[in-house]
């Protein structure tokens, strides 16, 4: 036996022997891991979503602190059911709830507009021709017919207003604010869920839509993905219990997996990292995965247990020796593929790079303490399972390896040519985003989609918005230059795309109706003065009028910076390449540059959506290169073959052509959310060729032909691979029929069908990739076995 071999041996036989001090030492780390679990911190963190060395998301943080960073709107509308707001009920309730929301310490207060807030000005002609800016419905509602008729008339005759605060056909009216970034979402829900509660009624529904409210509801269900986690925990345990029946393979895998999360968990709360919400699919993942790995380890544990008679020492020992360097290079793979997360500049995925490779990494503990665990608990070999039901599963997985050896080679190869046809057109046709309008994370019935779409249809306003700023000299945002070029842009905007442009808000609004107004509300002049001096007397006359509580929206109090606010329909992913295409194509013709300043693009939540998704396109290209260059690396190292690591590693394109098929298909998009789940489900699908060829490698010193020793493989090793898939998919699968959560349900089916995938190729492509090549790593062992005896002969001789 050569040295390596040989030590490897000592080592398990040297765990084996001391096994109670390694039990005694693994329940120590974990006690005090465990003690983390108390310190974790289970919060959505804007800025960790986004990438932060993006050059918009940089502007996006040095403007948040002026004007807001619009990534956080939230849009309320107060709908009637019948008649319109007109009325002193309706009104009421508009200025109780702006009043309400301007008192709470998670919104800006200076950007919370509605009719009833002071920001909202009109022009309006006094006796004797004094011009005067007034607010619009600040601080009393109209209680007579006369000033009702007014107001009305106000909101409808100003663009700024009517289709904005006040719907077009008048049966609605908007609340908008801003939230701060750094808020509790879970508490913000609580606040925007009592309005909803407090302000409807017979003839008044409340809708609520933005980036915080689709948080808190993905908060309101935590309790309920903890619950589809619990039924998805008590289908694994039915299925070990069906596979198993005994204590041995009901125990251990649970064990073992409860010794992991206790490490994963509290490695997380004693590096402090945040552990968002987002990530408890991928969280319940790695505890799958852990379970799963116990399975093909435990079978192995009563396969030799059985063959070696009632001895649990020694069924411990072989199936350590066996099973601890392929569960080493399987979770080496699995661990890189959470690794390579940490490639996008996105602090989310680099924290979870860091998080799930340690959680990964736990699992190779497996190897050595699932067969210590065995060994401590009660079996008899004769009543493993029921024989003739796994006897019946055996034939069934020979028979379709054998199939795909022989008769079926060609079948095998025509699938694989109509994966790699349909993969590559359907690849052409995945979004990178968000491809649908409203939460792609909730189902289209969910009221949050029902509700942005309720405001999509009412209003000329959404969430979904993008700011120009510009950055000068002091006191230059007066020149007429600024101006000009942000009504160009927003026209330009408009025109060229109609189909989502909404309106837009801007100091450019208060100019105009001003500018109305000296000219006797003639709808010509509803424009910015082309004379430079009338429209610097103007601006002057809205900075000394208007007050500091408008003007701060738009203008920074050193003059030196202001923005125009465009307001889109949506954030798809499609439309998100529309709108940068269009602004830049306004500056190809306009300049950036001005004498005293400069026009900067993007902000706003659509510039910080376009920053994501090329971060994310350029990720998904590079991850999944560097996912399977790893896991090439990892395989010709486990294997010390590099024909071991192409032919494990090729395999895996199929099944990567599969998933991101499945993704165009169902209209999944490449998020910070379903790229992990598709880099890490390539990673955990190679365990199972992994186990085959170790397995190989084992029959190759008892059988010399090809075909039967990947057949005998295939019995044995394919069974624990079986029981290991269903174990992983059946419990995942059911996400999609119970989970209120989209996202959490079509993840569940997406990854039950990877697996699926990969479980299929194992016992499939995998025979027949060995059959074809032959391998020459798989008799290594017989040729040293054979140098040894001929070593042997001559000594004797």
């Amino acid at each position: 036996m050569p040295d390596n071999q040989g030590k490897h041996d000592r080592i398990v036989s040297y765990m084996v022997r001391y096994r109670l001090w390694v039990m005694l030492f693994v329940v120590i780390g974990v006690t005090a891991f465990s003690y983390g679990i108390t310190r974790m911190q289970t919060d959505v963190i804007l800025s960790h979503m986004f990438p932060h060395d993006h050059p918009y998301l940089k502007l996006h943080a040095r403007f948040a602190q002026v004007f807001g960073g619009g990534g956080t709107n939230v849009v309320i509308a107060i709908n009637t059911k019948s008649g319109d707001i007109f009325n002193p009920q309706t009104l009421g309730k508009v200025k109780e709830m702006t009043r309400k929301i301007e008192l709470w310490p998670e919104v800006y207060r200076l950007l919370t507009v509605s009719m009833a807030s002071n920001a909202s000005k009109v022009v309006k002609t006094q006796a004797k021709g004094e011009i005067v800016i007034e607010a619009l419905m600040f601080p009393e509602v109209p209680k007579t017919e006369e000033d009702l008729a007014l107001l009305k008339k106000h909101v409808f005759s100003l663009p700024q207003y009517d289709g904005t605060l006040v719907s077009e056909d008048g049966t609605a009216a908007l609340v908008l604010t801003q939230m701060k970034e750094d808020i509790s979402y879970e508490q913000i829900f609580v606040k925007l869920r009592d309005l909803v509660e407090r302000y409807s009624d017979e003839n008044t529904s409340i809708h609520i839509v933005g980036y915080p409210m689709l948080m808190g509801w993905i908060y309101s269900y935590k309790y309920q993905m903890y619950i589809v986690f619990a039924i998805s925990v008590a289908l694994m345990m039915l299925i070990l219990f069906l596979v198993f029946r005994n204590v041995v393979g009901m125990v251990a895998p649970i064990a073992m997996s409860a010794i992991c999360t206790a490490l994963g968990l509290g490695f997380i709360g004693w590096t402090g990292i945040n552990f968002s919400p987002l990530l408890y699919v991928l969280a319940f993942l790695v505890g799958a995965r852990m379970l799963s790995n116990s399975v093909q380890i435990t079978h192995r544990y009563i396969e030799e247990f059985r063959a070696l008679g009632d001895n649990p020492v020694a069924a411990a020992f072989e199936t350590m020796k066996a099973m601890m360097m392929p569960n080493a290079a399987a979770v080496a793979t699995d661990a890189v593929g959470f690794l390579v997360l940490g490639v996008a500049k996105i602090i989310l995925m680099q924290q979870l790079a860091i998080l799930m490779s340690f959680w990964m990494v736990t699992i190779a503990l497996q190897g050595v303490l699932v067969p210590i665990i065995c060994s401590y608990l009660p079996i008899k070999a004769q009543t493993f399972g029921a024989k003739d039901k796994l006897g019946r599963l055996g034939k069934a997985i020979v028979s379709m390896a054998n199939f795909s050896m022989g008769p079926g080679k060609l079948l095998v190869g025509l699938g694989m040519i109509g994966i790699i046809g349909t993969g590559i057109f359907q690849i052409t046709q995945l979004k990178v985003g968000d491809p649908t309008p409203g939460s792609s994370i909730l189902w289209p019935d969910h009221t949050y989609n029902q509700d942005q779409a309720l405001v999509n249809e009412k209003f000329n306003i959404s969430s979904d918005n993008l700011m120009l700023y510009y950055e000068g000299a002091k006191e230059s945002v007066y020149e007429p230059d600024v101006l000009k070029t942000f009504e160009l842009f927003e026209q330009h905007m408009a025109e060229e795309l109609p189909d989502i442009y909404k309106s837009s808000s801007s100091i450019i609004g208060m100019s105009k109706m001003l500018c109305l107004t000296f000219h006797d509300g003639d709808q010509m002049w509803h424009q910015l003065p082309r004379d430079p001096k009338q429209l610097t007397g103007i601006l002057g006359y809205v900075r000394n009028t208007a007050g500091t509580a408008v003007l701060r929206r738009f203008i920074d109090g050193g003059l030196e910076r202001t923005q125009i606010t465009l307001f889109f329909a949506d954030h798809t992913s499609d439309n998100m390449l529309r709108i940068k295409k269009a602004a830049l194509d306004f500056f190809e013709k306009h300049p950036m540059k001005i004498a005293n300043g400069e026009f900067k693009l993007a902000g706003g939540r659509v510039g910080m959506e376009i920053a994501l998704n090329e971060e994310m396109k350029q990720a998904h290209a590079f991850m999944d290169s560097v996912v399977l260059l790893s896991i090439f690396i990892m395989c010709s190292i486990s294997f010390r073959s590099v024909v071991a690591g192409f032919m494990l590693t090729i395999p895996l394109v199929f099944s990567n052509l599969i998933a991101f098929s499945y993704m165009a298909w169902a209209g999944i998009g490449l998020t910070t959310s379903t790229l992990p789940c598709s880099a890490v489900g390539v990673g955990v699908g190679v365990d199972f060729a992994i186990y085959l060829y170790s397995r190989c490698k084992e029959e190759a010193l008892v059988h010399d032909d090809w075909r039967t020793m990947i057949l005998c493989a295939v019995r044995t090793t394919g069974k624990g691979i079986v029981f290991t898939g269903m174990t992983l998919i059946l419990p995942i699968l059911t996400w999609y029929f119970i989970s209120a959560l989209k996202f959490q349900a079509q993840m569940g089916f997406f990854l039950a069908m990877l697996l699926c995938a990969n479980m299929v190729l194992a016992l499939t492509l995998h025979p027949l990739i060995i059959l074809l090549v032959k391998p020459r790593f798989m008799k290594k062992k017989v040729q040293l076995a054979n140098q040894e005896k001929v070593a042997s002969a001559l000594q004797i001789g």
